[in-house]
């Protein structure tokens, strides 16, 4: 039977493997950019080795904060937790990350028009959880409030 505990468990091992797809892809970006690349030469256009390899590394920092935050969140809820400023201030931090992925790829799509799908899904990501850290905010002032009632 499906429940909390194990959707929580579900979640912080999905942040694990995201970790080490990230650690993964940072040794084999030269490659997997190199192969892309060849592609794009052989369909005529200039090689984008090099601004590539810039954006992919260039938004790493900001996955590799999202991601702490991500399992410090869910070690929260698992705590019972869920409703802290701490929380508030993780998805603030996680919606900044977004919003930096969003403008680290700004620089790649333009070279590549498509990948002007990223910049919007990042930023989209970024309003969305803009709007869930503002009812945890609202869900904190409550508890708050509610903690000081007799």
């Amino acid at each position: 039977m499906w429940n909390k505990n194990r959707s929580l468990m579900l979640s912080s091992a999905l942040v694990k493997v995201v970790y080490v797809l990230a650690a993964v892809c940072c040794v084999m970006a030269p490659f997997m950019v190199e192969y892309y690349d060849k592609a794009v030469i052989a369909s005529g256009q200039p090689s984008v080795y090099v601004p590539l390899l810039i954006t992919l590394y260039s938004a790493v920092p900001a996955a590799i904060i999202a991601l702490v935050c991500l399992d410090i969140l869910l070690r929260n809820i698992r705590k019972e937790k869920p409703f802290i400023t701490q929380n508030v201030k993780l998805l603030r931090i996680i919606s900044y990350c977004c919003f930096a992925e969003a403008l680290v790829f700004v620089y790649f799509a333009t070279l590549k028009v498509f990948v002007l799908v990223v910049v919007i899904a990042c930023a989209f990501m970024g309003l969305i959880l803009r709007v869930v850290k503002n009812v945890f905010e609202q869900a904190v002032a409550l508890r708050e409030e509610n903690d000081f009632t007799i």
